[in-house]
């Protein structure tokens, strides 16, 4: 029974450090993401919100995986010889839970933001500048997928942790109920 539960921490220890890798890619595919043309010159920013708000959400999920670390830690170090605290583990599922939410909305508004971008420039926006610069617009906006991508990946990875997490502490109940 020890050895599942340090394994179910383990895999929630990996999880979160992948999770840490993920979400770096995502931020720096997105401040690596650059257009040619200066729109901006032209009175156009090209900087979405929404993808200021998906690196803003990538820091946050770093932040919080950055906080998890600690803790999985601690309880794959104390697994051997204790049940870890009910405390700890609720407060371990509940900022897994507050981090997934806040990934998941991230990766809507990044996506959505894309797409509607895309299509308005498709068949709205294209005549307002010649057809390079269109297509520099479009490409810059399907790169900004990529980063959206990673986010995703890191939004399924806190998922996991979150599952870990909850196993644990559902675990964790039971065994004290049986005490």
């Amino acid at each position: 029974m020890a050895s599942s539960r340090t394994a179910w921490i383990a895999a929630g220890l990996v999880t979160r450090l992948l999770m840490l890798a993920v979400l770096a890619m995502a931020v720096q595919s997105k401040f690596s993401n650059k257009v040619h043309y200066d729109f901006k010159g032209a009175g156009y920013n090209n900087d979405l919100h929404s993808y200021t708000y998906a690196v803003v959400v990538a820091a946050v999920g770093m932040a919080g995986s950055v906080l998890q670390i600690p803790v999985a830690i601690y309880l794959l170090c104390k697994s051997k010889r204790m049940t870890p605290s009910a405390l700890i583990l609720d407060a371990s599922t509940y900022a897994d839970i507050v981090v997934t939410v806040v990934l998941a909305s991230g990766v809507g508004a990044g996506f959505g933001a894309t797409g509607d971008v895309v299509e308005y420039i498709n068949h709205a926006g294209g005549s307002r500048w010649q057809d390079d610069a269109t297509q520099d617009l479009i490409r810059y906006y399907h790169k900004g997928n990529i980063a959206i991508v990673f986010l995703l990946i890191g939004m399924v990875l806190s998922l996991c942790a979150t599952v870990a997490s909850v196993r644990l502490r559902v675990r964790a109940s039971n065994d004290f109920d049986d005490a």
